[in-house]
């Protein structure tokens, strides 16, 4: 005769832990209570083929409503669309397990980001998170995502002061110090106040990448109202010099008198940027009067050209130029470059 299983031992207050390490992570009371109030907001997120088998899993951020409280729209990473199979069901799992078929609004490329929607007949149980500033290196901050079982995980890590090599072509990324929870990808980062202040990317690299919340707001609303998102394209993998050794920091200053500005790591062959004469080891120290700003503000700074862009101009093939002012310090001189650069649009939606 099979023995009966105690249904006790699925209680909450018996269960064994599917993930210790949040424990570790998520020690005291008042880090265990902004957890659990930013967890409100935080689904899991998946893509279900026609033979049911999960093609992939990750999480999601409940980011508003698109009426009232029977409609929501979830921020997740695009890898759930990008090079799937159309067909598959996008599937959203709430915090109380309540499963919703989503419904793919747009997805865009280059910043890795997807927005969903899901309805209901009634009111879904969602709690809208604060958002709070921009990321700051050195930050201390708690990483959340959702399980198989869309049982919440949790890490506690700090923003590094560095810049990703393997990524300076999309600078708006920053980098992340702890270990991370699988299923991460899409999840929310949140600071000591229990606001969200980016995404996290699980780039399976040494470090994971956090994506800052600010610029992905204006990403979507920029979508919501244009149906695109436009960024001008410089063809430049830029690095600070903020963030340089702070040996090469001396070298750079006692020898050129350069404390700021963006070192440019990278040219695109065949570029206009090339052939302006912008080679790797210039310093740009001023683009459009900017050299202090972290690259993830510059990128703001990029993404509100374009949407000063599609509110005067439905032409996509304009142009803006960008004034730099780079520095060679071979020459050791500095030159006044006029830079045109055009609006890349990466956006896809259903439609299209």
């Amino acid at each position: 005769m099979r023995p009966v299983k105690d249904p006790r031992g699925n209680l909450p207050t018996l269960v064994k832990l599917k993930d210790p390490d949040t424990a570790e992570s998520v020690a005291s009371s008042r880090d265990k209570a902004l957890v659990r109030d930013a967890a409100r907001s935080t689904v899991s997120v998946s893509s279900i083929a026609l033979d049911g088998k999960v093609t992939y899993r990750g999480t999601g951020i409940f980011i508003g409503w698109k009426e009232n409280k029977k409609c929501a729209r979830v921020l997740t990473c695009s890898e759930i669309v990008h090079g799937l199979n159309p067909n598959n069901k996008l599937h959203i799992c709430l915090p109380n397990r309540s499963i919703f078929e989503g419904q793919l609004l747009f997805f865009n490329k280059h910043y890795d980001i997807a927005l969903l929607e899901i309805s209901s007949d009634s009111d879904l149980p969602l709690q809208l998170p604060t958002f709070g500033c921009n990321p700051n290196y050195g930050q201390d901050v708690f990483i959340l995502a959702r399980g198989e079982e869309s049982n919440l995980m949790a890490r506690h890590g700090r923003i590094l002061w560095s810049e990703d090599p393997e990524n300076l072509n999309r600078n708006h990324l920053m980098l992340l110090s702890c270990e991370l929870p699988e299923y991460v990808t899409g999840g929310p980062v949140i600071d000591h106040e229990g606001s969200v202040i980016g995404m996290t990317f699980d780039n399976v690299g040494s470090h994971a990448n956090i994506f800052a919340i600010s610029t992905i707001l204006t990403c979507i609303e920029m979508w919501l109202k244009f149906s695109r998102i436009a960024r001008p394209v410089h063809d430049l993998s830029l690095r600070t010099v903020e963030l340089l050794d702070v040996s090469l920091q001396e070298v750079i200053s006692l020898d050129h008198n350069i404390n700021n500005g963006y070192i440019v790591d990278e040219v695109s062959i065949g570029s206009t940027a090339e052939k302006l004469g912008i080679r790797n080891g210039d310093v740009i120290v001023s683009l459009d009067g900017l050299c202090a700003q972290t690259l993830p503000q510059l990128e703001d700074y990029l993404l509100s050209l374009g949407w000063d862009f599609l509110q005067g101009s439905t032409d996509s093939s304009s142009t803006v130029d960008l004034k730099l002012e780079v520095y060679d310090l071979l020459e050791r001189g500095t030159r006044s470059i006029s830079l045109p650069v055009e609006f890349c649009d990466a956006s896809d939606s259903e439609s299209e």
